[in-house]
């Protein structure tokens, strides 16, 4: 059901609340409305866009080219990933395909305080190319003959039935449940357990995989909606991995031309007027010279657009507050360095040594506690490395930048918040539900519903689904059709 369509020319302004992916690509439709309604003004608590704020500029290993190494990388595929695709492709953004060789290994047990020499870094039990890319899999140096077959078999046979169970089990929805209540959807790990798949396989290939894409620690994966899980794996199953021609910094060109954007304004409220008179935005900016502190500016804009994870939404909008504080975040650490002996003695030599130009594979090296797993991801253009959940020992001397990251994370409880959020039945224009594509019905005081007194939420967590640039897109595209515009990419 959609948005009504209207010609009014009478303009409105509309704030948006931050920098990253939703945000950025909420603010474009905006300026395309082919009826020119809005007048958009952007906030930002940083000094620059934060879609690429967290990437560097490296030089290339033959030192004659730079290039650009993404925080968080941001790979993608058109499977799970079609209206991301289809806005790229829109854009004129340029994108390549990847090959990627992951490397499975165990942490110590009693960490790395005793190891002293690249000799003793963990060796791989396993090397997986993406989207099997190389067949037979790559034995890794040292693992015997023999044992390396017993694990591709027991592997394959693992993934066959794995495959089976997503695409002919289905995760069990959120139910009724004795005394009125509902009861929740079904976990990742809850799923897990009802097909019985088997622990070793979880532990060693799927948790490791998984918990690096949602960068997250293993209890928290296996928390996670097992719908959410499914459906990923389903719609990447088999799509080449692509990642964007010189850096998401191009995509953050495009979306920002002709935008125009406070930075280093940090907004501190939200608040929603009575009778429909507008949302009220309260924000902090630097002083001057006189006035070195802080000073507080305050707003009336006709819409919100809050695009900032949902603790940062609990915290200005006070009619979320508890509901924000019921979906779990997590603070993330990444390091850009150039210690290179995290790395040695992981890979096959024979393959390491390839000559593989001109697109040299990435190398990600999964290290795998039973709670965590550290990701170390070589650039193959570069020489620097980059390393979520650092657990491995690096050199202070070669660290380039570190970098802290919110993450959302998604629980079954949580789930049920963003699917009462942003129901699909309650569309709004101008803070008003939709019941049909022309009669508009009478708003009733209630919980808070995505578009209520103008205010809206967008972000990777802002559907149904992992949390990941795609929802990013989505959420974007729905909040403009509600407000009339018509997105000029797919439909979702």
């Amino acid at each position: 059901m959609g948005a009504v369509k209207t010609e009014d020319t009478e303009r409105k302004s509309v704030a948006v609340v931050g920098t990253g992916m939703a945000g950025l690509v909420t603010a474009y439709l905006l300026r395309q409305d082919k009826y020119n309604r809005f007048d958009v003004e952007v906030f930002e608590a940083q000094d620059q866009c934060s879609l690429d704020s967290a990437s560097i500029t490296v030089s290339s290993k033959d030192g004659i080219r730079t290039s650009r190494v993404d925080q968080p990388m941001r790979a993608f595929d058109r499977g799970f990933y079609p209206n991301l695709t289809a806005m790229y492709d829109y854009l004129g953004i340029r994108y390549h395909q990847e090959l990627f060789f992951f490397t499975f290994a165990r942490l110590p047990k009693h960490g790395f305080k005793a190891l002293g020499s690249p000799m003793e870094q963990p060796n791989p039990y396993f090397i997986h190319s993406s989207n099997n890319h190389r067949i037979p899999p790559v034995r890794p140096q040292a693992c015997g003959f023999w044992t390396w077959v017993s694990e591709t078999v027991y592997l394959a046979f693992c993934l066959v039935w794995f495959t089976i169970c997503c695409s002919f089990v289905p995760p069990k929805e959120s139910r009724p449940s004795i005394g009125g209540k509902t009861k929740p959807c079904e976990s990742f790990g809850q799923y897990l357990r009802r097909l019985w798949i088997p622990a070793y396989f979880i532990e060693s290939y799927l948790l490791p995989g998984l918990a690096s894409i949602s960068t997250c620690t293993h209890a928290e994966m296996l928390d996670f909606p097992a719908k959410d899980v499914i459906d990923y794996k389903q719609r990447s199953l088999n799509s080449p991995h692509l990642r964007v021609s010189g850096g998401v910094s191009e995509v953050q060109k495009s979306l920002c031309q002709g935008l125009t954007v406070q930075f280093n304004c940090r907004v501190t409220s939200v608040t929603r007027q009575q009778h429909g008179s507008g949302v009220r935005v309260t924000w902090d900016s630097p002083g001057n010279t006189q006035q070195p502190d802080t000073v507080p500016h305050q707003k009336i804009f006709d819409h919100v657009i809050l695009a900032v994870p949902p603790n940062a939404v609990g915290s200005i909008f006070a009619p979320l507050r508890s509901e924000m504080s019921h979906i779990p975040t997590a603070a993330v650490e990444s390091i850009v360095h150039t210690d290179l002996s995290a790395t040695k003695q992981q890979p096959s030599n024979a393959l390491y040594e390839m000559h593989l130009a001109p697109s040299p594979p990435n190398w990600i090296h999964f290290r795998s506690s039973p709670y965590i797993t550290e990701t170390i991801h070589e650039d193959p253009i570069s020489s620097v490395v980059v390393t979520n959940f650092p657990a491995t020992p690096i050199d202070p001397s070669k660290i380039i930048a570190r970098t802290h990251f919110t993450r959302t994370l998604r629980t079954p409880q949580s789930r049920d918040i963003v699917k009462r959020i942003f129901s699909p039945n309650s569309r709004r224009l101008n803070g008003t539900p939709i019941t049909d594509g022309k009669k508009l019905t009478t708003h009733k005081a209630g919980p808070f519903q995505n578009g209520d007194g103008n205010v809206w939420l967008v972000g990777s967590w802002c559907w149904d689904g992992m949390v990941l640039l795609e929802g990013c897109v989505v959420s974007a595209m729905r909040v403009a059709r509600d407000l009339g515009i018509e997105v000029p990419w797919r439909d979702y």
